[in-house]
């Protein structure tokens, strides 16, 4: 009896179990008709339709999506038909931390750092040579590095050259009035030995002494240090040979690199700061006064030259120093900040808030880039505008998706849903991915 109880339970749940079956498709069946002649019932609200399991998937017309699931309609003032704007609740806002500020106009800075060298200043070099062979008698500067005054002299010479000129000098200057030609080749004379270099004191002196000076003293042509001495007392010399090179110290030059990307900045008259190692805590101030017209191709880098102010002979030629820089947009600009900008490959799009929890994508115009990876805006959000400077990475990824769906109803669904017109239902459904 027990066995014959166990199988009559057994086909009454199975038959059981069977009609529970049928009885579930018959009611999906029946429930799925009305749906079915709602979505094709010509409804002039809908916009259109969308997957309700992935968000990306959309259609112009009825159907279904990739996993087999009917599409929903999206009508007219539902929340999210409009794909050209974002709309988010107060709590999300605030959960995600969104923070707006209104765009403003402002004067962009750049502060520009760079590896400085100090330098000579080359206007304030000169360089002691000879127009004539001859030998050095007596060495009156006989170090390298001396502070040597204007006018002092540095050395005697002796050469034959030189006694033939101041010979000839004197035996016109006898006859000069003897006529018009002689005359003449009195001034060929004096200016012989002027362009010997010779000084106005030197030709007065012959002439009063009536005699050849055996030696001829070279004086300093200025006031500096001797940073270069060639010439040993006794030594013969050449004419043309470099025997001093003096330089004035007391304004110096520093040459920064920069690169290439932050020439713009830069203008001739802007002030130029710079740091040196050994002198922490200091910083000393000069003008930038020459760009150099080229690149260096190997480091991508523009020289730009300052010129320093060198009291007491602190900044000396070879050190290095730390330039600083800061310019200036020379009018105000529309200025966007960093933390609004979102770049996205080869485009930069920043959100605008449009106010009761709406926000919109927008593609950005920009150009220079100042302190802080903010940018001046040349396009694309005006004046007064508000836009998102944090949370906007979430914005970014349901913009995105809406972004998609637009893709998928072609070129002109943006405009359609900005205008809340309903979608034809004239393209044919999407096949399932």
């Amino acid at each position: 009896m027990t066995k014959l109880n166990t199988r009559i339970a057994v086909v009454l749940a199975l038959a059981l179990a069977a009609v529970l079956t049928l009885w579930l498709v018959a009611g999906c069946s029946t429930d799925q008709k009305p749906v079915a002649a709602k979505q094709t019932g010509g409804d002039s609200d809908i916009l259109y339709w969308k997957s309700q399991m992935d968000p990306s998937f959309v259609s112009r017309n009825p159907g279904k999506d990739a996993m087999g699931m009917d599409l929903v309609p999206v009508r007219k003032g539902d929340p999210g038909a409009d794909l050209s704007t974002l709309e988010l609740s107060g709590m999300v806002i605030q959960r995600i931390g969104v923070r707006t500020a209104p765009l403003a106009e402002r004067r962009l800075e750049k502060t520009i750092r760079g590896v400085g060298r100090v330098t000579y200043d080359e206007t304030r070099l000169s360089r002691v040579n000879l127009k004539y062979d001859g030998w050095i008698e007596e060495l009156f500067v006989d170090e390298t590095g001396v502070l040597v005054k204007e006018g002092e002299p540095l050395f005697t010479v002796y050469s034959p050259e030189l006694a033939a000129s101041a010979a000839e000098f004197l035996q016109v200057m006898d006859r000069a009035k003897a006529g018009p030609h002689m005359a003449h080749l009195a001034r060929s004379a004096l200016a012989r030995l002027r362009q010997f270099d010779f000084t106005e004191e030197q030709i007065d002196a012959i002439a009063a002494a009536g005699e050849v000076p055996q030696f001829l003293t070279v004086y300093a042509p200025r006031t500096g240090y001797v940073i270069h001495k060639s010439v040993e007392s006794g030594s013969f010399v050449k004419r043309g040979v470099d025997l001093f090179q003096i330089a004035d110290l007391s304004r110096i030059w520093v040459t920064v690199d920069i690169y290439e990307f932050e020439v713009p900045w830069v203008n001739e008259g802007q002030e130029m700061t710079i740091r040196l190692s050994y002198l922490p805590g200091e910083e000393f101030s000069g003008t930038v006064d020459f760009i150099y017209p080229f690149l260096d191709t190997a480091t991508r880098t523009v020289r730009v030259r300052a010129v320093f102010d060198n009291p007491g002979i602190r900044l000396k030629p070879g050190m290095f120093a730390t330039g600083f820089l800061v310019g200036r947009a020379a009018e105000p600009t529309l200025v966007i900040p960093s933390e609004a900008v979102l770049h996205q490959g080869d485009r930069s799009v920043a959100f605008v808030a449009l106010g009761e929890g709406r926000f919109e994508s927008r593609e950005l115009t920009l150009g220079r880039e100042g302190d802080g990876g903010d940018y001046t805006l040349l396009a694309g959000i005006e004046k007064g505008e508000r836009v998102v400077l944090s949370g906007q990475f979430l914005i970014d990824s349901e913009s995105r998706l809406k972004e998609a769906a637009a893709r998928m109803l072609g070129p002109d669904a943006l405009s359609a849903s900005e205008d809340q017109k309903p979608v034809g239902d004239t393209m044919e459904s999407p096949q399932p991915r």
